[in-house]
């Protein structure tokens, strides 16, 4: 069995292998956000089963080449959630010209940027909420009224976020990595990258903005003490 199809059948495996992650307390805008998803650890288990039953089709159907067949299934299912080596194979294999090829890339990545954006403000909107209940609270103790059961459960969730945003930030960073890696060896072919760098770029500094309110909530919370 060849590397290519090798790489497919690994992905798929991921599906079988995966577990469902535990995610008590975490705010359902966090759990349930495809975009955030998209991201997420368990995103790439969710595309691997998009790719899977792409790779089926390719094993039931009349292709002449079944390894390409999953390949493409599984790029078409996970992009550059496939690693960058395999993603620039198939893209190589699938357009004629550099230009079409680099065209491709950059019409990919801008489909990231923009589930990127989605994920950012529905992060950030439940950061700002996390914000507004921790000043609460902080209110609360000042004036001696506070409900230390329900306060604690609100911290509990807003741990619960926190953590989560960790994860997910983590992922989005090792998938701008990704993207700098196609980058670096589209130019080794001889590709002028000046527009992928520039999405990747703009990726890298939604990436910041988020770390830098993620870092700020966490601030906050640490500064809560309940006694």
């Amino acid at each position: 069995m060849n590397k290519k199809l090798m790489a497919v059948l690994s992905i798929s495996t991921l599906l079988a292998l995966s577990g469902c992650q535990s995610n008590n307390g975490t705010d359902p805008r966090l759990k349930n956000n495809s975009d955030m998803e998209f991201f997420s650890k368990s995103g790439i288990t969710a595309c691997a089963g998009g790719a899977a039953i792409g790779a089926l089709g390719c094993l039931v159907s009349n292709s002449s080449n079944k390894g390409a067949c999953m390949l493409i299934a599984a790029v078409a299912g996970c992009g550059v959630g496939i690693g960058a080596n395999a993603y620039l194979d198939n893209k190589r294999q699938n357009y004629a010209t550099k230009e079409e090829m680099l065209n491709s890339m950059i019409a990919d990545i801008q489909n990231e940027n923009q589930r990127l954006q989605s994920a950012s403000n529905t992060a950030k909107a439940v950061i700002a909420d996390d914000k507004k209940a921790i000043a609460k609270i902080q209110q609360d103790i000042k004036q001696q009224r506070l409900n230390k059961e329900a306060a604690e459960k609100q911290l509990k969730g807003i741990d619960a976020n926190i953590a989560a945003l960790r994860s997910r930030l983590a992922d989005m960073k090792k998938r701008e990595g990704e993207w700098r890696d196609i980058a670096a060896q589209s130019r080794q072919d001889g590709l002028k990258t000046a527009q992928l760098d520039k999405q990747i770029n703009g990726m890298k500094q939604q990436v910041a903005s988020l770390q830098e309110e993620l870092d700020s909530l966490y601030t906050q919370r640490t500064a809560i003490r309940l006694s």
